[in-house]
């Protein structure tokens, strides 16, 4: 009997019992690992049916702002509403005013029904509907622009398209396609209109 219990916990045979389960539990770990993934996969997507807007953050008279390298305003965007995709930082708005400044003074006036802010880059675009266009006026005598769509770039560049008229008084008045330029000294500035372009020039 003891010559038989011998045999069966002999170091060998412990070795091989040892390296049989290696695998086993492997696999078992393997199994458990999966099967978790499993269950916590199922429950984000029964918890994002139930609260499709956990990924968005809706926000009242929300506001954005740059500045320039002195910390000195460069524009302010408020709108009535703004909702942000938290994975993009991009911003849903609508009712929104864009104001540039100099010198801690209104230079110029941007408003629009609709835009997309996104708060890593500040880039803005505003975007036009059927009963309201985007609009941008400076200061009295300085012009005024309107347009289907407006994008805003770093360092008071734009981008207009869509029906663009630009009215700058004493100089001319000009439409096209699409025009660029810049928002500087409270006008419309370096401005290039492009496509159907027609204008009409005071002298």
């Amino acid at each position: 009997m003891s010559n038989f219990l011998g045999k069966i916990f002999s170091k060998n045979t412990l070795k091989l019992v040892a390296a049989l389960s290696i695998p086993a539990g492997l696999t078992y770990f393997w199994y458990y690992s999966n099967e978790q993934a499993r269950i916590e996969m199922e429950s984000y997507k029964k918890e994002q049916k139930e609260n499709p807007m956990q990924d968005r953050v809706a926000i009242d008279n929300y506001e954005l702002k740059e500045v320039d390298d002195s910390n000195n305003l460069r524009w302010h965007l408020t709108a009535k509403t703004g909702t942000m995709l938290t994975a993009t930082k991009d911003v849903t708005l609508t009712e929104v005013i864009v104001e540039y400044y100099k010198d801690n003074k209104i230079k110029m006036r941007l408003s629009a029904p609709t835009g997309v802010a996104n708060e890593a880059t500040r880039k803005v675009s505003l975007d036009s509907n059927k009963s309201s266009r985007v609009v941008a006026e400076g200061e009295p005598g300085k012009g005024r622009m309107e347009s289907s769509r407006l994008e805003l770039s770093k360092k008071n560049q734009f981008v207009a398209t869509g029906g663009v008229n630009i009215d700058m008084p004493g100089v001319a008045k000009v439409t096209g396609n699409q025009a660029v330029g810049e928002f500087v000294k409270g006008g419309i500035h370096n401005v290039k209109v492009i496509g159907n372009t027609h204008s009409l020039v005071s002298i």
